[in-house]
């Protein structure tokens, strides 16, 4: 008897514990119907647990999510777990109710599944709260998110032997089509066509929009996207104007990936998706670990590119004019490289990163030093100029012996801190501050003006500012044109000018493409312009002499 009475106290403490977690708990056969419910069954479905017994537990899911269930359920059977997953479960009266189910399916209790409930308002399984903040304003996913929702969600049923289908849509004529569009009609579009895509989507939650006119979801192998395609183009139709259509056409990758991690996943899907934007709605793979393999084959190839450019110094450099914005004239350039390969000069900025990401830059940073240093010496002939910047990155300012071979490669001309200058990327987050800014105070004692890049553009930024010893800050182009669009930006750019120029820093302002975003950050109390306005970048910097400081 008393033992009995334990094992009873033990069950009545497990239940109060996984109530914490859920609202609902329950257990399932193997054919999916109920043995045992606990928690707010009469007040979601108007019925009692007893009542329940024997029912199937998906005909407790809403239609849509039926399906999406029933994997989850049917792959549970060869892991045993079954992980977050949003769904709706009918409540009474037919009403739909957003929920998230998670449990396992337990092998020694006659193979059963035993599942928690817990009811919306929740996050989904696959997106952060914010991501669903920003989806309930724009109707689908951004790139970004949806990448990141795609992912995990095709990961999670690949690994666990489930299907799983991606299929982006390009939309053709839908830019040019919202413009002419009043804006009832045009939100009207956009939000049925969004619907459309997050019904067919696993969970309802994994559809997005990648730019103006494509669009992926995650989904089923059951979803015939061309019978989507249809419902696009026929619903497109209560908005458009008489005679106007909207075309569609699609491409559906397999998710065949299951010795792929999510972050490889990851990374041929938004390879994928830019292949699938710049092809006008065409890739080459019909799998996502095709693409991986493409993504891959281009990462190699690209390594040894940069390998073999920062060895045989075969890339150019131009140089972008700095101008004061009080005289107008150039006070300084940056170097700026270009590849000479017609196709890797179209993605510097990415070559970059990769170099950064995989350790490589260094070597790079090296060369295009060593090429300013040349062509510097070389103008020397033709008379004096402004300085030149070169961009370093943090991390090859962080490896010792880089540091060591820029402080001998300077030592043999020490005239070169009339010459040169340093401007420290922020592409790569810098984790020790302290030690940073000795580095960069070991080379200004020389006389080596240091500049801070692209502030304002990451969260670090005043971090950087507060803790770096440098000589310029330039402000980030997206950030300073934000800046001149609105009051409150203009406010804000000219608080952070003055805030620098309390500190002794001098200012650069990028993205200045015309004379009213000139006089806009000149009244906002930044010192110097970078922009087409002053002068695209060129190979010759004495294309600029009669707009250098000191030439009247």
């Amino acid at each position: 008897m008393i033992g009995q009475m334990a094992i009873k106290q033990e069950r009545d403490i497990f239940l109060k514990l996984a109530f914490c977690r859920a609202d609902l708990l329950f257990e399932l056969d193997g054919d999916f119907s109920i043995v045992f419910a606990a928690g707010a069954v009469n007040m979601l479905f108007s019925t009692t647990s007893q009542d329940l017994t024997g029912e199937s537990f998906l005909n407790l899911i809403d239609e849509k999510y039926r399906t999406n269930v029933k994997d989850l359920l049917t792959a549970g059977e060869k892991d045993g777990r079954i992980d977050d997953a949003i769904l709706k479960v009918i409540g009474a009266n037919g009403v739909s109710i957003l929920a998230t189910i998670a449990g396992y399916r337990v092998a020694e209790f006659k193979n059963h599944f035993f599942l928690a409930l817990k009811l919306g308002p929740t996050k989904a399984r696959y997106v952060s709260e914010e991501v669903l903040a920003e989806a309930a304003q724009t109707e689908l996913l951004d790139q970004a998110s949806f990448s990141q929702a795609a992912a995990e969600c095709l990961h999670e049923r690949t690994r666990a032997g489930s299907d799983g289908q991606l299929t982006l849509v390009c939309v053709r004529n839908l830019k040019d089509m919202t413009k002419k569009l009043g804006t009832s009609d045009r939100q009207g579009l956009m939000s049925a066509i969004g619907d459309i895509f997050k019904a067919h989507s696993f969970g309802g939650n994994t559809a997005g929009k990648i730019d103006e006119e494509n669009f992926g979801y995650v989904h089923a192998k059951d979803v015939d996207p061309e019978l989507v395609n249809m419902e696009i183009e026929e619903t497109a139709q209560q908005f458009l104007p008489e005679g106007e259509d909207l075309g569609t056409k699609s491409t559906t990758l397999d998710a065949d990936g299951a010795a792929m991690s999510e972050e490889q996943v990851a990374k041929a899907l938004v390879y994928t998706m830019d292949q699938f934007c710049s092809n006008k709605g065409k890739v080459t793979t019909g799998r996502i670990s095709e693409s991986l393999d493409e993504l891959m084959n281009g990462t190699v190839e690209t390594v040894k590119y940069i390998k073999t450019v920062s060895k045989t110094q075969d890339f150019d450099l131009v140089f972008m004019p700095i101008c004061d914005l009080r005289l107008g004239k150039v006070h300084h350039f940056e170097a700026l490289s270009r590849f000479r390969d017609a196709e890797r000069a179209k993605s510097t900025f990415q070559i970059i990163t990769l170099a950064e990401n995989l350790g490589l830059i260094t070597g790079f940073d090296e060369a295009v030093f060593d090429k300013t240093v040349k062509l510097i010496l070389q103008f020397e002939s033709r008379g004096a100029m402004p300085s030149v910047a070169i961009n370093l990155s943090s991390l090859s300012l962080v490896n010792d012996s880089f540091v060591e071979s820029l402080h001998k490669r300077l030592g043999k001309n020490e005239s070169l801190n009339d010459q040169l200058m340093f401007e420290l990327t922020e592409s790569a987050e810098i984790e020790d501050l302290e030690r940073m800014n000795t580095i960069i105070q070991s080379f200004r004692e020389k006389g080596f003006k240091f500049s801070l890049d692209d502030f304002g553009a990451g969260s670090a930024s005043f971090d950087y500012l507060n803790a770096l010893d440098v000589d310029f800050v330039k402000f980030d182009g997206p950030v300073v044109r934000r800046a001149c669009a609105s009051k409150r930006g203009n406010d804000l750019l000219n608080t952070m000018a003055k805030m620098c120029t309390t500190s002794g820093i001098q200012t650069v302002a990028e993205m200045v493409e015309d004379k009213n975003i000139s006089n806009q950050v000149f009244y906002c109390g930044i010192d110097y312009g970078q922009g087409w306005y002053f002068g695209k970048p060129d190979p010759d910097p004495f294309t600029f002499a009669d707009d250098f400081v000191g030439n009247e």
